[in-house]
Order: structure tokens, then sequence, then C-alpha cells
């Protein structure tokens, strides 16, 4: 994109980590910096990641901001919270009677750095199935602290989810997938994306992870091409795309996941997936940032109208006012489809024929 995004790490004189706060978001030394321009409605990220932090235990804290670089003014930008271990981020590593019990974070994504470890087993049913074609890399522990020994023991407790996950047990009280996750954050986090169509989720930008002595939970990550804003072709606001993903592809098998799924669904749409709630939040956030949405526009008039960055006929809004209704637009119609079939996602818990006979 021609508005760049970074990585902010921070460091003292002598190249320490300095942990320092951002904009009343608690201090940490790494941070990432979102230029939004491929959304010209320079909201979802905003808007998706806080209200994700009201409907999960945790999604990274966000604030606007406008960036000057070297004496360039750039525009509007998004200081966001990486996800990784930290005071106000997630709980990864705890003291306990002087001893540090670890849990950890795995990203799946694109080709990992050559600083982070892949994870790759027989076990991973997932990478197996096609249900996750990317690496699965561990984001934390990093470093000194991963060990050979922490690599490999990560690696066989991330693989005996999976391997719960995709037996014929996997609805078991005993052998399932309930005891590895937190069934309450994978739902939340099928519901988010579901709703806003992310299509990332699942396959790229996907944050899982154990805090110490706990269960898997997800994490959010980049809704920049969510609510019809992927560059390769639109996603309409009909159909579900979640339940082929990674470990829903099992999940949505099981009728009492299925069943939290809806009773969720209900909730969130009376709170803060309701249409009301959704369209006050575009107008207020927008109202806040007041005058700094004419300066950024300006700044990138010339780059905005010269490149759609979206394919296909009619796609790319020519406004800022164009964009802001084309997503409100979607957003309506994406809610009122859900309300009308999200209780269609019941086939996918159909019993299973297969499963009776070998049992």
């Amino acid at each position: 994109f021609p508005k760049l995004p970074y990585l902010l790490d921070l460091k003292d004189g002598e190249g320490n980590n300095l942990d320092y706060p951002m904009m009343g978001m608690d201090a940490h030394h790494e941070w990432a910096l979102h230029g939004p321009i491929l959304d010209k409605s320079l909201i979802r990220n905003y808007m998706w990641y806080n209200i994700s932090g009201e409907i999960m235990d945790y999604a990274p804290n966000v604030r606007f901001c406008e960036l000057v670089l070297n004496g360039e003014y750039l525009g509007l930008y998004l200081m966001v919270e990486s996800v990784t271990n930290g005071e106000g981020r997630l709980r990864l590593s705890l003291n306990v009677k002087n001893a540090e019990a670890t849990g950890y974070l795995l990203r799946i994504d694109r080709l990992a750095g050559a600083d982070l470890e892949t994870v790759r087993d027989i076990y991973a049913f997932s990478e197996r199935s096609g249900q996750i074609s990317q690496d699965v890399a561990v984001r934390y522990p990093g470093g000194a602290k991963l060990t050979p020994e922490l690599a490999k023991d990560i690696e066989l407790d991330y693989s005996a989810f999976e391997k719960a996950l995709y037996s014929f047990d996997h609805d078991t009280a005993d052998y399932g997938y309930r005891k590895w996750i937190d069934v309450d954050s994978f739902v939340d986090y099928f519901l988010i994306n579901e709703f806003t169509r992310n299509t990332d989720a699942g396959m790229f930008s996907t944050y899982i992870y154990k805090e110490a002595g706990g269960k898997f939970k997800l994490c959010v990550w980049d809704f920049n091409n969510a609510c019809d804003n992927y560059q390769e072709r639109a996603l309409g606001a009909e159909s579900f795309f979640m339940v082929k993903r990674s470990w829903y592809f099992m999940l949505f098998k099981n009728e009492e996941f299925v069943a939290q799924t809806l009773r969720r669904y209900e909730q969130l749409r009376e709170t803060v997936l309701s249409s009301d709630y959704l369209m006050d939040y575009i107008d207020s956030a927008l109202a806040y940032l007041g005058p700094a949405l004419e300066r950024n526009n300006q700044r990138w008039a010339a780059e905005i109208a010269g490149w759609d960055g979206l394919s296909g006929e009619g796609r790319n809004p020519h406004s800022h006012e164009e964009a802001v209704e084309q997503l409100k637009e979607w957003l309506l119609k994406r809610g009122a489809w859900l309300d009308k079939n999200i209780h269609s996602l019941r086939q996918y818990a159909h019993p299973s024929r297969n499963k009776s006979y070998n049992h």
C-alpha cells in the first residue's frame, strides 16, 4: 500500500527493551502503527478492535493518531497493541513461588520470520486436512526463552489439542475439545469474524494462545479486509465462511457448540452487534476525528484518486462519505441476512452414521 504500516520497537540507549505507555494504553516496548488506506472509511480496524474488546476477554487496544515522520505529515494512523505478553495484554507468564510458569502464543500466517520457531508435527491435523495452509509459529516466548525443550513441549501440546479435536471422540467429556479450549473465546471469535466476513481469520493473521495454567483462546487481528473490503473479489452479505476454517470445521459438528453459538449471537445482536449500536459507533468515532479526517484525505488525495485497491466494478468508493455509506449499508445487510439464516448452522452438526458404526 502507498500508506505504509510500521512496527515500533522501543529501546533504551543500550539497546534494551524500553516499556513506555502510549496514549493512555499500558506500557510496552512493542507497538504497531497501521495506516488505513485500502479501507477508505478509515474506521474498520478501530471499530472492530474496540467492539471485540467489549465481547472477548482481550482484544488489542487501539488509538487514532496523526503521524509525522521525519517532518513529513502522513495522516491518520492507528497505534495498536501488538499481540504478545505484557501488562494489559496477554497473561502468558506468571511468577509462582519464585518460579516462572509460562503459557505461549502461536501465530498462523504467511511464512514466519527467521527468528520464529515453526511448529510442525504429524498431528497438525488442521494443516494436513487443508484447513490451515500456512505456518504455525511460536510468537511467545521467543529468543533465549524458547529452548529446544520448550519448543518441543509446545509442539506436543498443540498437537494433542488438534488430535483430540479431529478424532471420533471430539465431543466426549473425557477426550474431547472442551478439555483443551475456552469455548466462549472460540464462539466469540467465530461470531466477530463471521459477522464482518473477515476473510483472513482462521487462515492468516490468526493468533491462538494458552495463558499459564489455562486453555486455548483466540485473539482477533486485522480487519482491513473485513465488511466487503477484500481486494480480490466482492464478499457479499449472504453466506457463511468461517465454518470451513481451521478448527471450526470440526467444532460445528458438535450440537452443543452450535447451540452455544446461536445463544451468543442472539445476546450480541441485542447489544454491541445491534444495527443501532453499529451505526452510532461509526458516527461517533468519525465525529471524534473532526478536522483530522480532512487533513488525512487532503494528504492522500492524489494517491487515492489514482489507485483503486479493490477488484471489481463499482467496488471502489470515490470519497470518504461514500466509503462510510458503503460500510453502513453492508453491515445492515449482513445483520439482516444472519438474523434470518443463523439457525441453519445446525445443519453442520447432523449426527454421524460413521461414528456410530465405527464405535
